[in-house]
């Protein structure tokens, strides 16, 4: 079905031959069917038991998935006017791979992260197959050494890529068939926002955009679309409760926060420049900017905050820990993010601290 679907995207390229988004499109849909065709080799290849055929086949399989994810987001961006379509940290066997496709087919022998350390990668060669991919990662930062063990299901990989990537194809091809013309999406995310800031969350409002935009959309109800993924963060704010009042002004934050992203988005899909929302920090905030500001060497420590599964996340956090006793309310808002553990939590937190460039405290 997938290729079906892409031939049909390529018959709908409207862009003249002069542009260079027409000869874009065109190595985006090839890139796709080649990637159909490569892990249709992979699978055929599954019982190969030769070491040295099985990692030629797995390096193969690493790289080619991750230039099909880039086809992903460039045939959105070139479709659409932007990526709403792709998100595919949603899967967690995708999120790992771009970690996984960095530490063995990128940079195995020395591979820097922003926040400061070094990583060096040896595969498990006795115990990868052509099924599972078994390897180490030795992680340096300052005197700590970490190992981190690793194996991954490559059958899994190929299956959770088939299903988002049919999934991203088809909502293309549905918005390049099926675009409407209104503004009405934005208006009622606007709304939404607007009655928000008066403390009321209307959740009858925000199912009616969530309805609308998968109805006029024609989006699936499973899709990871980063609408859809806008408003599922809304739902988990607004059922998230503290008793401290700190933590209650910090989620209110989020939540304006997250609306007026949502607002901002749907305004992009309906072509319409979005109006300026301006937020006042919450003081647990402002306190971790204050402490930020002491010493701006910290920044590089909260690149990887809002990512559960990032190699450095605790490492990063205990950093900022040790760093922050003498300020008690940076430290309350760390420790609340240590104690999390849910993904969404963390992302709407950590994302959160990484303002600081933009704000005004």
């Amino acid at each position: 079905m997938k290729v079906e679907q892409l031939d049909k995207i390529s018959s709908l390229n409207g862009f003249s031959k002069n542009h260079q988004n027409h000869y874009k499109l065109l190595a985006c849909i090839q890139s796709l069917k080649q990637s159909e065709q490569i892990n249709e080799a992979f699978i055929r290849q599954i019982e190969l038991e030769e070491i040295s055929e099985t990692l030629i086949n797995i390096y193969g399989l690493l790289q080619n998935l991750f230039v099909s994810i880039d086809a992903l987001y460039d045939m959105s961006r070139i479709t659409m006017d932007h990526k709403y379509a792709v998100n595919l940290n949603m899967n967690k066997n995708l999120h790992e791979l771009k970690y996984i496709r960095n530490d063995i087919v990128g940079h195995p022998t020395h591979r820097t992260y922003q926040s400061g350390g070094v990583g060096f990668s040896t595969m498990t060669i006795d115990q990868t197959t052509m099924r599972n991919l078994v390897y180490e990662t030795h992680f340096f930062k300052k005197k700590n050494h970490e190992i981190r063990y690793r194996k991954i299901s490559t059958l899994d990989l190929i299956k959770d890529y088939s299903i988002e990537s049919n999934q991203i194809i088809e909502e293309i091809y549905n918005y390049l068939t099926h675009e409407t013309k209104t503004n009405e999406l934005s208006d009622m995310a606007l709304q939404f926002y607007e009655i928000l800031v008066l403390d009321t969350f209307d959740y009858s409002l925000l199912q009616k955009i969530k309805t609308f935009y998968q109805n006029t959309q024609k989006i699936p109800k499973d899709s990871h679309n980063r609408i859809m993924w806008r408003i599922s963060l809304l739902e988990m704010l607004d059922n998230w409760k503290e008793k401290d009042q700190d933590k209650k002004e910090y989620i209110r934050y989020m939540k304006l926060q997250q609306a007026a992203k949502l607002y901002e988005m749907t305004s992009i899909i309906e072509n319409r420049a979005p109006k300026l929302l301006e937020l006042s920090l919450p003081e647990l905030l402002k306190s971790f900017y204050r402490f930020l500001k002491e010493d701006e060497g910290r920044l590089k420590a909260i690149s990887t905050l809002h990512d559960f599964d990032h190699p450095y996340f605790s490492s990063d956090l205990d950093h900022l820990m040790l760093e922050c006793k003498q300020h008690s309310k940076a430290r309350k808002l760390l420790n609340w993010l240590k104690n999390q553990s849910n993904e969404y939590r963390v992302y709407t937190i950590g994302s959160s601290l990484q303002k600081y460039k933009s704000a005004q405290f």
